[in-house]
């Protein structure tokens, strides 16, 4: 084959592909040309999650009408002319592609209109080809509408996800640009309802309400700009007993530009250290604004990622910053007391409880377990059934109120009783999930439920898989759901807290990967709601109990292992304790 140019319709398809993955690209990139033109006010709107249609008004300065059609050229910019001024830029957009990408990808129409003039000016585009330019009425400011994305590129519609899952993403974007610029007005709304509504007050607390609900913004804590050294950071962090399964609640931004770095992920997380359980995430909102010629923006055409001249400052200035905010807040004595497993912390007090084996776990506590390591001075051994079933045990004791000591026919057996009643509990809800039928403890009143914006959206994708575990929910107003019924085992905890994580696991699961399963989807929601319906590390146990335990998982078909693969037995034998004692 000939070497030979693309033609500008092939070329401009690949340029797509790299700038434009999914709806949320699109929205992206024209709600950031938006804030560029000095909006004030961006509205998004979508249908069946973007696919069939994207919108996005502004009030922004506009286009000039002669300027239209060089605006969807390649490589057209206002932005900057030489290489140079790269290193002095502050908009978000320079490399003069995203309108032309998404026009190669969808049917365009742009109507821009500029504050001087009498009437605005439209142009429409198929295929990244003009098809039409005419005058009419508008607003001052600007609005695209995207129709068909990527039917013009039908490779990548094997890639995109369901109209809910895409809408979900979009939604994620437009929470990190509300965040990012809490002086603009912004506004989400689908086919059916609005997914964000920000005052544009210049209040970061108050976007932060608006994006994770008021609770949570009431207890963030304030980050310092005189805090962290070289790089000031400033901004709002979690409190410890704030956090969430995974790191979507950390959000970035480099002189107002929304990054990805796992790199200052991380060292947000390292000041966390010792103070949150392992599994759990800050939310994070921080700002770094730092001379553009010290951070290159121009290493992806996404312009997500980011390199910085001196990375090894900008990340302990960020971890200080962080850290010195969480140690202001919870002093050293405080933090250790409450959050690291302490030496000679008072066993809380256990109330009455039945055994009846439903095994109700009788604990309101949500504190995080205590790590607990196995000391034996001895080597162990993993339990060796070949059934794959454990014998018939005799209880001794329980050690830190957290480890059943057992003998076995062939040795002494130490149970994790948390890790042992979370598998029980795991395998009894994907019985009951194949019989449909769920064991419910239904609410004598229904208990309301308060979800931030995108647990809410996600709820309701969530709320059939919920219901075959026992879990009823009813909407109840745009942020708000009714709780009518619980798993059975689930009655004594926090329900509302099992709602939020559970739905939180929902959501992760099935937004981890684009080849994530239904079968994964019910297995990890199924994890969730038995990790915290089981009974706790450090709640002591009486005879009949941990007679009741050994004996349920005794009848499991997989006993060794809890659902996060940690062992819920270790077996020393006989033979093993006779060589320890030189016998």
């Amino acid at each position: 084959m000939l070497i030979k140019v693309l033609a500008p319709a092939v070329a401009a398809g690949i340029a797509a592909g790299e700038v434009i993955e999914r709806p949320a690209s699109v929205v992206k990139e024209l709600v950031e040309n938006a804030l560029d033109a000095g909006a004030s006010t961006v509205d998004v709107t979508l249908h069946q999650g973007g696919l069939q249609a994207i919108r996005v008004t502004d009030n922004g300065h506009g286009i000039a009408a002669d300027e239209l059609e060089v605006a969807f050229q390649r490589h057209s910019t206002s932005k900057l002319e030489t290489l140079g001024q790269l290193e002095s830029l502050r908009t978000l957009g320079f490399r003069g592609e995203a309108l032309a990408t998404i026009a190669a990808a969808a049917h365009v129409r742009l109507v821009s209109r500029q504050t001087d003039s009498e009437a605005a000016a439209a142009i429409e585009l198929e295929g990244g080809e003009v098809i039409a330019q005419t005058s009419e009425s508008a607003a001052p400011g600007t609005t695209v509408l995207a129709e068909a994305l990527f039917s013009m590129i039908p490779a990548r519609l094997k890639f995109i996800r369901s109209a809910s899952a895409e809408a979900g993403r979009v939604h994620q974007a437009m929470d990190h640009l509300a965040l990012a610029y809490p002086q603009v007005r912004f506004s989400l709304k689908t086919d059916t309802k609005t997914l964000l509504q920000t005052s544009g007050n210049g209040s970061l607390r108050d976007a932060t309400s608006s994006v994770y609900g008021a609770a949570l913004a009431g207890a963030m804590l304030e980050v310092s700009p005189s805090s962290g050294g070289v790089y000031a950071a400033h901004g709002l962090v979690s409190p410890p007993d704030r956090s969430r399964a995974n790191r979507t609640g950390i959000s970035l931004f480099v002189n107002g530009r929304w990054i990805t770095s796992r790199a200052l992920t991380f060292a947000i997380e390292e000041a966390y250290t010792g103070m949150l359980m392992e599994g759990r995430h800050p939310f994070a909102i921080l700002f770094l604004d730092v001379s553009p010629s010290e951070v290159d923006v121009n290493v992806h055409p996404n312009k997500r990622e980011v390199r910085f001249v001196r990375d090894g400052d900008v990340f302990s200035s960020i971890q200080r910053a962080v850290r010195e905010t969480l140690l202001d807040a919870f002093p050293v004595a405080q933090a250790r007391g409450l959050l690291a497993p302490a030496q000679g912390r008072a066993v809380p007090r256990i109330t009455p409880r039945t055994f009846a084996f439903t095994l109700p776990p009788g604990t309101e506590s949500w504190a995080p377990l205590p790590q607990h390591q196995a000391a034996l001075p001895i080597e162990q051994a993993p339990i060796e059934q070949p059934s794959g079933a454990m014998p018939t045990l005799r209880i001794l004791g329980q050690i830190a109120n957290s480890f059943i000591v057992a003998e076995g026919p062939d040795g002494m057996y130490l149970i994790d009783q948390h890790a042992a009643h979370e598998s029980v509990l795991y395998y009894r809800l994907l019985k009951q999930w194949e019989k449909q039928q769920p064991e419910v403890q239904p609410m004598l009143e229904p208990m309301v439920v308060d979800l931030t914006p995108d647990q809410s959206e996600a709820a309701e994708d969530a709320r059939e898989t919920l219901e075959r575990y026992g879990i009823v929910l009813e909407p109840f107003g745009n942020r708000t759901w009714l709780l009518r019924a619980v798993p059975a085992m689930s009655r004594s905890v926090d329900a509302a807290k099992l709602v939020a994580e559970v739905i939180e696991r929902h959501r992760t699961a099935r937004s981890s990967g684009d080849g994530i399963t239904g079968v994964e989807t019910r297995q990890s929601v199924a994890a969730s709601i038995a990790c915290h319906s089981a009974v706790r590390a450090g709640q002591g146990l009486n005879q009949e109990e941990m007679e009741a335990l050994s004996h349920a998982l005794s009848t499991e078909t997989n006993p060794q292992h809890c659902p996060h693969g940690r062992p819920t037995t270790i077996r020393v034998t006989t033979g093993m304790l006779e060589r320890e004692f030189g016998r």
